[in-house]
């Protein structure tokens, strides 16, 4: 028996980047990876590759994901980037006036 092959996870925020705002806009539209996958006319599995950043889309590919989700592709590449900000701002600590009250 053949064992299953671990999958690559991805280090690089912007990869990631895409993959979370995809899902993020794919649940807020109520659809399936299945739905959309077949919709944009992609294999079932790309959309699941995708989102977990697996695998990078190209900018038509990402298109055609921003077209079946009714947003305009140039604000999904705003949220990648507001997503990207906000993974390398460290978490915000409590200053020392905060502390003594």
């Amino acid at each position: 028996m053949q064992r299953r092959q671990r999958q690559i996870q991805p280090t690089d925020l912007k990869a990631k980047a895409i993959g979370a705002v995809v899902r993020e806009l794919r649940d807020r539209a109520g659809l399936s990876q299945e739905r959309l996958s077949a919709d944009c006319g992609f294999d079932r599995t790309y959309i699941s590759r995708v989102e977990r950043g697996i695998i990078n889309p190209t900018i038509s590919r990402l298109w055609r994901i921003a077209d079946i989700l009714g947003i305009p592709l140039s604000e999904m590449a705003k949220r990648m980037e507001v997503w990207v900000i906000s993974q390398e701002r460290p978490a915000k600590k409590p200053s020392r006036d905060s502390r003594r009250q």
